[in-house]
């Protein structure tokens, strides 16, 4: 064999296993630390969720807009790359005695066919969405995402939304998110950001928890129901409550080359998750998990439609 030849074939070798490495450094099972950094402290929480008068949210609606898929390996590091699992893609409707907040905006048609061109849509489910955020006393978001705000972007009358639609600071400063979402300038600068350090009451039983990471301004929802019901919104922390319940994160594949994610932020808020005392329970609400939506209806923890 000529020496150019042996040379060749071993620089190739080299490469395939550089390749390799690379790969499963890219697509494996990260652990989650035994501790967290990431405070949740629920006592405070629903101190807060008691401290504005008022009556409290008797249920909450999901209304969804669309089903979608990932590869299962998007999902769970590690896991087949080949395999679909579905994704729900919607909005939440906080029901009080006097009007409704909604958390999320969902997607529109034209966002959905870019993200997953096979992906089913439900006109009426969007129409839902888009009338309740024309009446909701209040809007507000897990995150930037264009999943999480596209019905935002569309509307005809973007003022109406001025003075009910909730951003933070961190969602706003978030241009780039913003943009790619076709979040429109003219909404952007006419509202007033939110500002807090943790948590934020916004409503009767109603608290925001600060949880950058998935996006700089990521947020939880807290909502306690009048009958004691206390619900947790996850936004994008963790697209199935598998993964909470797992500890099994993204790869790195997904949340450093797409989502461009703060690792050592998302998986400190999936150990303080995971580790909430069992008692008094709170329901963990993960946005896009088809299983977790359904099991939840059917309990009667969620309704399925929005309310006019």
């Amino acid at each position: 064999m000529p020496r150019w030849l042996r040379v060749v074939l071993a620089i190739v070798v080299v490469l395939g296993v550089v390749g390799a490495g690379a790969w499963l450094w890219l697509t494996a099972r990260t652990p989650v630390p035994e501790t967290t950094s990431f405070v949740l402290d629920l006592a405070e929480v629903r101190r807060l969720a008691a401290s504005l008068p008022g009556d409290r949210a008797t249920r909450v609606n999901n209304e969804q807009v669309a089903v979608a898929s990932l590869p299962r390996g998007a999902v769970f590091a590690g896991q087949s790359p080949f395999e679909p699992l579905s994704f729900t893609h919607g909005a939440y409707q906080v029901v009080f005695p006097d009007g409704f907040i909604v958390i999320d905006a969902a997607v529109d048609e034209q966002q959905l066919r870019q993200m997953d061109a096979k992906a089913t849509f439900d006109a009426a489910g969007y129409a839902a969405v888009q009338e309740a955020l024309g009446t909701a006393r209040a809007i507000v978001v897990t995150h930037e995402h264009a999943d999480h705000i596209g019905g935002l972007v569309r509307r005809a009358d973007p003022s109406q939304l001025v003075g009910r639609l909730l951003l933070t600071k961190e969602q706003l400063a978030n241009t780039a998110d913003l943009d790619r979402a076709g979040f429109p300038a003219e909404l952007r600068e006419r509202l007033k950001p939110l500002e807090y350090d943790r948590y934020l009451a916004v409503a009767p039983g109603v608290v925001l928890i600060k949880a950058p990471g998935h996006t700089p301004g990521s947020q939880m929802v807290y909502v306690a129901l009048a009958n004691g019901t206390e619900l947790i919104f996850l936004g994008d922390i963790a697209w199935h409550m598998d993964q909470i319940r797992q500890l099994w994160y993204r790869p790195r594949l997904v949340t450093d080359l797409f989502l461009g994610e703060d690792r050592d932020a998302v998986m400190a808020q999936f150990r303080a998750l995971h580790d909430l005392p069992a008692s008094p329970p709170v329901q963990l609400v993960a946005s896009h998990d088809v299983e977790q939506r359904r099991a939840l209806i059917d309990a009667h923890v969620l309704g399925e439609h929005f309310e006019r």
